[in-house]
């Protein structure tokens, strides 16, 4: 019902996964990241109320983020899109990279991250020696934050725009070839990684993220130690699992039937055009009330923000399901323009 649903590739690879030949509206909201709160006041938020038949679709009701038992919002646990194309391509060769892939934290259009990565890609370099370094597309675009990874010796890819549909399995190509997966934070991608069997580290200094600081850094440290501490490498492959809801997976015809594609529905292509968007514009305005806790990153900026960038918050036409290798290669650094950033 709403374009974050198609964030990252997501309903690309649970519409492979159910036999779907294309991306399908959603009947409700589905998670598009790991968080570190509850998703209903993390990505859920402008939606306090949902048509009467939708669901919020979160990934784990097994995460240490969160209880479900005493959310406010009711939610259903479906397992990560990631988990599912992972599932589909266990047997997809990849060649290694022969070396460590870096996912620094990124800015966006509404959220700077000023001088985040200089002494990173400093120290990434002395700890790793040259790595490929995955950045976010609008970096891609930016000829003076490429030029600083590549100063220190490093490659610069890219999954693409955050509406490509093969988003997922670029970041998943990146997490099965690199020697390990690094980062100066805690994140979705390094959860990926670990969930793969795939070495993790993290290190460099707490990177404040807009309005919650360096907040989320503390947190991931006290909630999730393992991922900081050498001699727990080993436990992190079960615990990014759990994070990713490995035990909240479903079967193919019921994942269909909780994504609302078992029959066509108006409703849910309603929602997608004109109901989200409408509800999304009264949250920033201040016209909808966010529900109290809400974790949002930009949520000191002024309205007048969104509108610097208006194509990014607005719906889209579906992307087409891709035909091409599951697991493509990553887009590397001739600067791209993406049209959807937010």
């Amino acid at each position: 019902m709403d374009i974050q649903n198609h964030y990252y590739g997501h309903s690309a690879a649970l519409a492979r996964y159910v036999g779907e030949p294309t991306v399908r509206h959603i009947n409700g909201l589905v998670q598009h990241g790991w968080t570190v709160a509850s998703p209903t006041l993390v990505h859920f938020s402008d939606f306090a109320t949902l048509p009467r038949t939708a669901r919020r679709l979160v990934w784990s009701h097994h995460s240490r983020a969160w209880d479900p038992g005493s959310d406010e919002f009711p939610t259903t646990a479906i397992g990560s899109p990631w988990l599912y194309l992972s599932a589909l391509t266990q047997g997809v060769p990849v060649k290694p990279l022969g070396k460590s892939v870096a996912f620094p934290v990124h800015s966006t259009h509404l959220v700077k991250i000023e001088d985040a990565n200089a002494g990173f890609a400093e120290e990434l370099a002395r700890r790793e020696g040259p790595a490929v370094v995955c950045v976010h597309p609008e970096d891609l675009a930016d000829p003076a934050t490429v030029g600083l990874w590549r100063e220190h010796g490093h490659d610069v890819v890219s999954a693409g725009d955050r509406r490509d549909p093969n988003f997922l399995g670029r970041i998943l190509y990146l997490a099965r070839a690199a020697n390990r997966v690094v980062s100066n934070q805690l994140s979705t991608a390094v959860v990926y990684a670990a969930a793969e069997g795939t070495p993790t580290e993290i290190y460099g200094p707490p990177v404040a993220v807009g309005s919650l600081g360096t907040s989320v850094s503390t947190r991931t440290q006290e909630v999730w130690p393992e991922f900081f501490d050498a001699s727990a490498a080993r436990q992190r492959e079960s615990i990014a699992l759990a994070e990713l809801g490995i035990d909240n997976m479903r079967e193919a015809a019921e994942l269909r039937e909780l994504l609302g594609w078992e029959k066509r529905r108006v409703r849910p292509w309603f929602d997608y055009w004109g109901g989200a968007p409408l509800r999304k514009a009264g949250a920033v305005l201040g016209i909808v009330k966010r529900p109290d806790g809400a974790q949002d990153a930009g949520s000191h900026n002024s309205p007048l923000a969104f509108l610097r960038h208006p194509l990014s918050h607005l719906p889209s036409p579906l992307p087409k399901l891709p035909e091409t290798d599951r697991l493509p290669a990553p887009v590397t650094a001739n600067p791209i323009v993406p049209d959807h950033e937010s």
